[in-house]
């Protein structure tokens, strides 16, 4: 039975849907920003960090921008523009392989959440 479900099944559905589950709110970040935040930023004060930095050079609810600029390391990006104080944050992470659609910014955020259980 299970070889015509996988035959004709919805492939679809194969995906296992993720639902992130933040231990904060935060306004002007999505769930699965903060979600992102909580798992790579082990303090509190590291966290608060990445948000306010977050909420300091993205607009409001921006999440692929977000999580690229999580994924790229805020530390490592504020480095960067320490060093290159005309560099924009919108260049950063674009040319440092930010994220293109939700799907794949969805994966590395399931993908950091299973390294981190």
């Amino acid at each position: 039975m299970s070889f015509f479900k996988n035959l004709f099944g919805d492939w679809s559905s194969k995906e296992e849907s993720f639902v992130p589950a933040p231990t904060q709110t935060i306004p002007g970040l999505e769930p699965i920003v903060v979600h992102a935040v909580e798992h790579l930023y082990p303090s509190i004060e590291e966290q608060k960090h990445a948000f306010t930095f977050l909420l300091k050079h993205t607009k409001e609810n921006e999440v692929l921008d977000q999580l690229s600029l999580v994924r790229m390391g805020i530390k490592n990006l504020e480095k960067i523009m320490k060093e290159n104080p005309s560099l924009t944050i919108r260049y950063a992470i674009y040319s440092e392989s930010g994220f293109t659609n939700m799907k794949a910014a969805t994966k590395w955020v399931k993908s950091i959440t299973n390294l981190s259980q």
